[in-house]
């Protein structure tokens, strides 16, 4: 009996130094004082930057302050800018799985004016998102398995 007991002190003890001793992605990006959010990522948010999911994000320096934001609408319509243009469309979203893609292949409404490099670049990664993921301030929208686009809830429009 007293081996037993002494076996299970010591697999207690494993468990638990293998469960304070991990680090999860959260933790790898940074983001440990970041609380992950319960609801969707419903709201308006304003690009910040792109990057690989095993960093920091690479910040990105916006032509217009008026570029790059995202309104995301509960019936699964979304409005924003790019570069030089309005967009606008349908979404589909899976809140119990973090799934997301963005439906349509023409985002533009209104006038289409000829979009900037990081314009162009910005619309096709916001047609390849999969995945998404909610922090107190930050929307992450992955387009890959390796790279996001991390949002972020405007302060001044």
């Amino acid at each position: 009996m007293r081996e037993y007991k002494a076996f299970l002190l010591l697999f207690l003890f494993a468990a638990a130094s293998i469960l304070f001793f991990s680090c999860s992605k959260e933790d790898a990006l940074g983001l440990e004082n970041s609380p992950l959010e319960l609801q969707s990522p419903y709201g308006e948010w304003k690009l910040r930057g792109y990057g690989p999911a095993t960093t920091y994000p690479e910040k990105i320096f916006l032509a217009a302050p008026s570029s790059y934001y995202l309104k995301l609408n509960k019936e699964g319509t979304f409005t924003g800018t790019s570069s030089t243009n309005q967009i606008s469309g349908k979404f589909t979203i899976d809140a119990s799985r973090g799934v997301m893609s963005f439906a349509q292949a023409d985002f533009y409404s209104g006038n289409k004016y000829s979009e900037t490099s990081d314009g162009s670049v910005y619309l096709s990664r916001l047609l390849k998102v999969t995945n998404y993921r909610v922090f107190t301030d930050q929307l992450h929208l992955y387009y890959s398995d390796k790279e996001y686009m991390v949002f972020a809830k405007p302060v001044n429009r």
